[in-house]
């Protein structure tokens, strides 16, 4: 889909050259329609102000003036980015720098060719037309209809910080860091907004689509890291930051459709796993370590919504099976990264299969308990078949201390209430401040829901 600016831009040149009206423009982009008019309109009443001729002494004095201003900035401290585009307005008028700069890129759109506006939508945190870039998007938050609209625009915005990212991330790591600095903002204006919905079939779908969307932001985060290894920090932490972001807007859709939380929160877990096993057969093992940590954090939200499911008796069957299929093999993938892995890395791996035992342990106890353990068509889920219970034979245990036993001991990960930490709110480090957007209303549920229990968990003995 062609881009709002390019679209802006072609229609006013047009409309100015008489070869069309604003009529025509809006019926070309009629899905655009609700976007494109105001912002054509406001730009199309901005006159273009008279012409100035200045005799030449008062140019040799300007030119003074500003040759002092650059030597006095040079010997000032560096501004930071909220600053340097502050456009001299006081922190208490935050609200007249967003018009300010809303402003600057309707003139410059308005009076300028397609090629300005190609190079502000093309620049880059630093470059002078950035303000214009980010002015724009600004405009058009202020005009989109409702938290639905607005939602999608802010993770359409988190998506060109990344594409900025990428281009400055081996290069400039200062402006590197307003690019992450920005995404994080863009996705939290759109939990923000997220948190504004309150019809349960708008919400889910847009969870639905805003998770598609973060997991493709993830992906995105992985080609940095890969494209740039020695890069590795700030895509990193942006990588972080969409980890986090994902885990928050799962626990609200938790809420609302368990099981499909379930199934985008396990798919995610393989995900991980599988680029674990990848970046250890390539000896690549800091980036093996970032992904095995990412796992853990899914892991123990896919625990939370599995624990929630046997609470409230919502779709706690279908969970369970869930987990047994989608945790078969697991175990057996841990122990070959293990194996691959240099020393330093292995208390990583340790910790995710203590982490795993337990996830299986606890959707195969309820199993055990409902007797259900000969009625699994793939296996048996006591662990003593080949089937999604294990994925194998008495599975590998992991390799700390005297190792654990499958279902006859509890993992020594700590549980929630050891560490007086929530689990699943718990953040990956340098991925930015938490939040706890699991009750939107202010309220949560009677039965603990993902992300707000805080009952210790054990691993059941198997019966």
């Amino acid at each position: 889909m062609e881009k709002i600016e390019i679209i802006l831009t072609e229609c006013i040149r047009e409309i100015k050259t008489g070869k069309v009206t604003l009529a025509d423009c809006l019926d070309r982009y009629p899905s655009r329609r609700r976007e494109l008019e105001p912002l054509l309109k406001m730009a199309l009443n901005i006159q273009e102000p008279p012409p100035v001729t200045l005799d030449s002494g008062y140019k040799q004095a300007a030119k003074a003036r500003l040759l002092q201003q650059i030597r006095t900035a040079k010997q000032e401290k560096a501004r930071s980015f909220k600053d340097r585009f502050s456009f001299g307005i006081p922190p208490q008028y935050a609200w007249a720098r967003v018009a300010v700069a809303v402003i600057i890129g309707v003139i410059i759109l308005s009076s300028a060719g397609s090629g300005t506006a190609l190079a502000a939508q093309n620049s880059l945190p630093g470059d002078v037309l950035y303000p214009v870039k980010t002015g724009t998007e600004d405009v058009r938050l202020l005009v989109a209809d409702g938290s639905v609209a607005k939602a999608e625009l802010n993770l359409e915005f988190a998506e060109n910080r990344l594409e900025e990212l990428s281009e400055l991330v081996n290069t400039e790591e200062g402006k590197a860091g307003i690019a992450v600095e920005g995404y994080q903002g863009n996705l939290d204006a759109a939990l923000a907004q997220v948190l504004k919905i309150s019809d349960n079939a708008t919400l889910s779908g847009l969870l639905e689509s805003a998770l598609a969307e973060i997991q493709n932001q993830t992906a995105f985060c992985d080609g940095i890291l890969d494209a740039n290894p020695k890069y590795s920090g700030l895509a990193g932490t942006a990588g972080n930051v969409a980890a986090n972001q994902q885990i928050r807007l799962t626990e609200i859709l938790a809420e609302r459709d368990n099981l499909r939380a379930a199934q985008i929160n396990l798919q995610t877990m393989q995900n991980r796993l599988q680029r674990a096993q990848d970046k250890a057969g390539n000896n690549q093992y800091q980036l093996m370590q970032e992904a095995l940590v990412q796992y853990q954090l899914f892991n123990r939200l896919g625990e939370q919504i599995l624990l929630y499911a046997q609470a409230s008796g919502n779709q706690n069957a279908e969970i369970e099976a869930l987990t047994l299929q989608a945790l078969a093999g697991t175990l057996e993938k841990l122990d070959n990264i293990y194996q691959q892995a240099p020393q330093e890395y292995r208390n990583t791996i340790d910790a995710c299969q203590q982490m795993t035992l337990q996830f299986q342990n606890q959707a195969r106890h309820i199993h055990q308990q409902q007797g259900n353990a000969d009625s699994n068509p793939q296996g048996s889920p006591s662990g003593n078949g080949n089937g999604p219970g294990t994925g194998q034979d008495n599975p590998s245990t992991p390799h700390s201390q005297g190792g654990t036993e499958t279902g006859s001991q509890t993992p020594d990960t700590p549980s929630p209430a050891d560490t007086g930490e929530n689990p699943v709110t718990s953040e990956i480090p340098g991925s930015g401040s938490a939040t706890k957007p699991g009750e939107p209303n202010g309220k949560g549920p009677t039965t603990p829901g993902p992300g707000t229990s805080q009952t210790p968990v054990s691993t059941p003995k198997t019966h």
